[in-house]
Parts: C-alpha cells; sequence; structure tokens
C-alpha cells in the first residue's frame, strides 16, 4: 500500500511547506545541579528533559530507556539522566531552568514558535559546528528544519512528526449501519453519523478540554480549512489582520453546530484529553484524537479506523491532516555540549529511529527511516495521509502564549456553551494585548517568521 517512492523527500508532498510522565521530586532535583557536572572518575552525565506522548507514554519510555543503554554502552564513562516532564509543564519547566541556568544539556520541546521562544530568550545553543552538516540534511521534510533557522544559524533539530488524525471504531460503524470503509468525508456527512451511532447508545466523538491539555490537536484539524497555507494565520498574529474575519474564526461556529447536533459527549469539560482516549478504547465513543495508533490499533486490531478530519472550509486545507515536527535542542547553559550533540546523531541512526516507530508509531523526521516496515495497514494509511493529504500545523506561525492563554481558552468557551463570534472576539482582544505588552517578542516572531 506504501509507495516506496514515498519513502524519502517525497513524503511531504502535499504538506504545504516549500500525558504525560511527572518526574519525582528526587530526580528534578538532581536535575537542578549543573547540567555539565562529571561524576567521579571522570566520567561525563548528560541531562535529558523530554515529554512521552500522552497515547503512547509508557512504549515511549521503556524505548527510550533501552537507547540510553545503548549509548552508555557505546560510550565509556558516560551516562544519561532522563528526566519526563509534564505535558502542562514542558515549557514552564524549561523557562526556569534558563533562567537559574541548571538543568537539562538536551532537551524536547514543541514545534515552531514553543522552541523558537527560547532562542529569543537565549536559552538554546546553535547547532552550528556541533552537528555535522550531513545530518541536517536528512531531515523530512526538509522544509521543516527551516521553522528553527534564524539569524543565519539552526538552532533545533526536528525529531519526530507527529500527524493528528481522526480515529473510528469500525465494528461501532456496523453496528450503527454505517459503512466501516467510508468514514465521513464532510461535517454534515459527521452529523449524520453521529445521529446513527446516538440510535445505537454510543457517543459519537469522545473529547475533552477540561485543563486545556490537547486542544491544539483538536482545533489543528479545522482552524486552517478557510486557508491555502498555514502562514495565512502571520497577519493576524502582526495585527495586519483581525481574527474575527471568518477566514480565521468562523471555525468555532462549525463546533457550535457540531455541538448542538450532540457530536461529542456532554461531559466535554469536565473529562481531560486522555479521559476521551480511554473512552475510545473503551468502545464507548465512535471518534477520537491521536497522534500515534500503537496502543489503540493493539486494542481494536482491525477494527481500528483512520481519517482526515471532515471537510467544511472553502480553502485548499480543508480535510487535510495537519502535523507538526517536535525538535530537540542543545542548552545554552550546557557544559557538555559535545556529549549532547551525540546523543542527538545517536537518536537519528536508522535503527534509533526504527526502533521508536516500532515502540510508539511516530514516524520519524528523517529520511533515513524505512517505511517498508510499518507495523500496520492503519499506519500505512496514515502515512499515506501525511504524504498526500497534510499541512503544517497553525501552532508553527502562532505564538506559543497565544495558544494555551488565548486560543485554547476559546475553543473551552465555546464547549462551556460561549456565543463563538464571542470567543472569537476574545481571542482578537488577548492577541492584541499580547502585541502591546510583548513589543520584543513580537519583533523576534515578526524577524523569525519573515525569514
Amino acid at each position: 500500500m506504501t509507495d516506496p517512492a514515498l519513502d524519502r523527500r517525497t513524503f511531504f508532498k502535499g504538506a504545504g511547506l516549500a500525558g504525560a510522565f511527572i518526574a519525582s521530586p528526587t530526580l528534578l532535583a538532581s536535575c537542578a545541579n549543573d547540567g555539565g557536572e562529571a561524576s567521579a572518575g571522570g566520567a561525563k552525565q548528560l541531562k535529558f528533559w523530554w515529554n512521552p506522548s500522552v497515547e503512547s507514554a509508557d512504549q515511549m519510555t521503556a524505548w527510550m530507556n533501552g537507547v540510553i543503554k545503548e549509548f552508555a554502552a557505546a560510550n565509556k564513562n558516560t551516562s544519561v539522566e532522563s528526566t519526563t516532564q509534564p505535558s502542562e509543564q514542558l515549557a514552564s519547566n524549561f523557562r526556569t531552568a534558563c533562567q537559574s541556568k541548571s538543568g537539562p544539556d538536551l532537551q524536547h520541546q514543541y514545534s515552531g514558535p514553543y522552541t523558537m521562544q527560547f532562542v529569543w530568550e537565549k536559552c538554546l545553543a546553535p547547532l552550528d559546528g556541533a552537528i555535522d552538516p550531513e545530518e541536517l540534511k536528512h531531515v523530512l521534510p526538509p522544509a521543516a528544519l527551516d521553522i528553527y533557522k534564524f539569524k543565519d544559524k539552526t538552532w533545533a533539530l526536528p525529531w519526530y512528526n507527529a500527524p493528528i488524525p481522526l480515529m473510528y471504531n469500525k465494528a461501532l460503524f456496523k453496528k450503527a449501519g454505517l459503512d466501516p470503509e467510508k468514514p465521513p468525508a464532510t461535517m454534515d456527512e459527521m452529523i449524520v453519523a453521529a445521529q446513527a451511532l446516538r440510535k445505537i447508545g454510543v457517543t459519537p466523538w469522545g473529547y475533552g478540554v477540561k485543563n486545556l491539555t490537547g486542544i491544539g490537536n483538536f482545533s489543528g484539524m479545522f482552524n486552517t480549512q478557510n486557508m491555502n497555507d498555514a502562514r495565512e494565520i502571520l497577519p493576524v498574529v502582526m495585527g495586519e489582520e483581525k481574527y474575527t474575519d471568518p477566514k480565521f474564526s468562523e471555525w468555532l461556529i462549525w463546533v457550535k453546530e457540531m455541538i448542538d447536533a450532540k457530536v461529542f459527549n456532554p461531559d466535554v469539560t469536565s473529562l481531560e484529553y486522555a479521559d476521551a482516549m480511554n473512552m475510545f478504547l473503551a468502545g464507548k465513543c465512535a471518534f477520537a484524537i491521536t497522534s500515534s495508533l500503537t496502543k489503540f490499533h493493539a486494542a481494536l486490531g482491525d477494527d481500528l479506523g483512520v481519517m482526515a478530519p471532515p471537510k467544511r472550509g472553502s480553502g485548499s486545507l480543508a480535510g487535510r491532516v495537519h502535523f507538526n515536527s517536535h525538535p530537540l535542542f542543545i542548552t545554552s547553559f550546557s557544559e557538555q555540549k559535545e556529549l549532547a550533540a551525540k546523543f542527538l546523531a545517536f537518536l537519528h541512526r536508522p535503527e534509533s529511529l526504527t526502533g521508536m516507530y516500532k515502540a510508539t508509531g511516530f514516524f520519524p523526521a528523517d529520511d533515513r527511516f524505512d517505511s517498508s516496515q510499518m507495523n500496520s495497514e492503519q499506519d500505512k494509511k496514515l502515512w499515506e495521509l501525511q504524504s498526500n493529504q497534510s499541512t503544517i500545523g497553525y501552532q508553527n506561525f502562532w505564538p506559543s502564549k497565544m495558544d494555551r492563554e488565548n486560543s485554547f481558552l476559546a475553543v473551552q468557551s465555546v464547549f462551556s456553551g460561549a456565543d463563538p463570534k464571542k470567543a472569537a472576539a476574545d481571542v482578537e482582544k488577548r492577541l492584541g494585548s499580547w502585541r502591546s505588552s510583548s513589543a520584543n517578542e513580537l519583533k523576534n516572531f515578526r524577524d523569525w517568521s519573515g525569514s
């Protein structure tokens, strides 16, 4: 099903480009020491902070532990102290570490401005000179690396790509009289399917917005559907266009239409993102969002379906799967930069790339990954969607502070009963406040996004 021609640089032909574990207090305390401190006998220790995806946290952590053992075995007198960070605190914990100039040598962060904000805060060391230039040529898609360039330097290396599809339960489709091989392609079809599912006592789409986690995965399915390129959101950030323009905010009205049609569970505001996935695993809902299919395929087998978001918008991005290329970077305050660069390259060995995919289902952001090793027909379908029907996510062109503290709040408020147009006006108002109080950040964002 997978064309070998898609295995390398043609992977993102249609991409539109030219949880969580909490570390123990003891472990966090140990990470507060200088990252470059060597242990007795001259041994070197690398401190690595990262976040395993909520969809496959156990599998990803087990795989990482194995890679760390391999790295230590291959590099005499070295060790890696791995500290997992909560999704909600991945950015804030690192900001605290940077301010104190202590903590990780190597850090994982979310994509785009979530990472670039720390370049502007002088928390990152450039990769130029630290990483072999040949390594940078393997980034997939190639343009993803451009996101992490600023003032003629490269600041982060994409680690894995996270496409965000909808999953659906084929067995529940059959029970409701729906065609399991033809999931809803439009929002109208989604509403019709929801009615059929409710008739058999099944919640159509399981979702949760409590504590805000995962809202970017949800909103990214719809908020660029009136656009032809995700970069079209940039004039809104700069204040050149209004978020209240239907091109940018009409999707909130579509969400309200689905809420009114009872597409979602009625307790969305009381559930967290992970709770909805558990609903799906338990067969209590027919649709759910994910960025990794591994544990869902293990539970549902052939009954697991994979689909793009239903179309509603008028732009060429309507109905496309969105994705983000989450990176790793070396910290500016690390005293083990050379060792950090070595481990970073180790994670991009073909063996590591294959191991990460097999353990987690994530697609490595590296053209040395052999996609012929796909574990399932579902992964092959997702690879096909990402190869031919995808777009870079809006979060790569939207200020990170205005995500959780602005657009996420708008989604939560609509699910709480707020008028979508009022929610959009609130987004615009908060954007204005951000621009007024963040002149330096706005300038950096403008310089970066224009480069």
